[in-house]
């Protein structure tokens, strides 16, 4: 059942994300597959379904996150009609991780939610004719505000009897006396992680040789990592293992700039 009740019957929408352009396309399950970023309003369960394919690239990725969690907020129009405003529910599914089981999970609950035989409004709004049937709208309910007997106002209390005044006593002389202030306190010496600051000089050097660079966190085997992908260039993953950087491919994929951010990294690790 849906968390909040419709004024109409309520649709589906698909929006495929491609290259940064999101556009409506028909409600169709095998759209979500490995190379498709997909953003799916669902008035059925009241949800912002989220699919990133795992062949899809950073910038699309990442762009259709983007647009589905403001989606999530504002809706999409089609026509006159706004779909998923103020949706409850925001669920992101990365293909990627579809071996944690709550990815898995969350998959089979995406796959089921799209499934059935769509009937379509405005070519693009989705509905199947045995679910709309179930949701009713509410009548509008209207409050009776109308006062029917003006409640006694009660009479206003007396006026207090004014207060007399009292002359406070001067303050007593106070000799002021020279205080040193309080030694500073001795700041901690700098710690950092190791494998952390290998990280820093990794993507400084990506910084500094790509005019565009994206980067993800994610985390493995309970360690933390960055993936930087700079287009036409490279796309490395960096792992931080103790105080190790496990950066793959080692060869930061080849190519000139990409060998050129490989130098720029390995002179800053020689100055460790």
């Amino acid at each position: 059942m849906p968390h909040k009740t419709l004024s109409r019957k309520p649709f589906m929408l698909m929006l495929k994300d491609d290259s940064g352009e999101l556009s409506p396309v028909k409600l169709d399950p095998t759209l979500a597959n490995s190379e498709n970023a997909l953003i799916v309003l669902d008035e059925y369960n009241d949800t912002c379904w989220v699919w990133v394919g795992r062949n899809v690239n950073m910038p699309t990725r990442m762009h259709a996150l983007r647009m589905g969690r403001s989606l999530q907020k504002s809706g999409h129009q089609v026509g006159s009609t706004t779909i998923g405003m103020a949706t409850s529910d925001l669920v992101e599914i990365h293909e990627k991780n579809d071996s944690d089981p709550d990815v898995a999970s969350a998959i089979d609950e995406f796959r089921n939610a799209i499934s059935g035989r769509w009937k379509f409004d405005d070519k693009y709004l989705a509905y199947e004719e045995q679910k709309a049937a179930e949701y009713e709208a509410e009548p509008v309910r209207i409050r009776d505000t109308a006062t029917h007997e003006r409640p006694q106002t009660p009479p206003a209390p007396p006026p207090a009897p004014p207060r007399e005044r009292a002359t406070a006593p001067a303050p007593p002389t106070v000799r002021a006396e020279t205080v040193s202030p309080p030694p500073e306190p001795e700041r901690p010496p700098a710690t950092g992680n190791l494998a952390e600051k290998k990280a820093a000089f990794l993507l400084y050097s990506a910084v500094k040789n790509a005019d565009l660079i994206y980067t993800e966190k994610f985390m493995r085997d309970g360690k933390m990592g960055v993936k930087i992908e700079a287009p036409g260039t490279m796309v490395v993953e960096a792992l931080m293992d103790g105080d190790d950087l496990i950066v793959e491919p080692a060869d930061f994929g080849g190519g000139e700039e990409a060998e050129q951010i490989k130098q720029e990294f390995k002179s800053w690790l020689s100055k460790m």
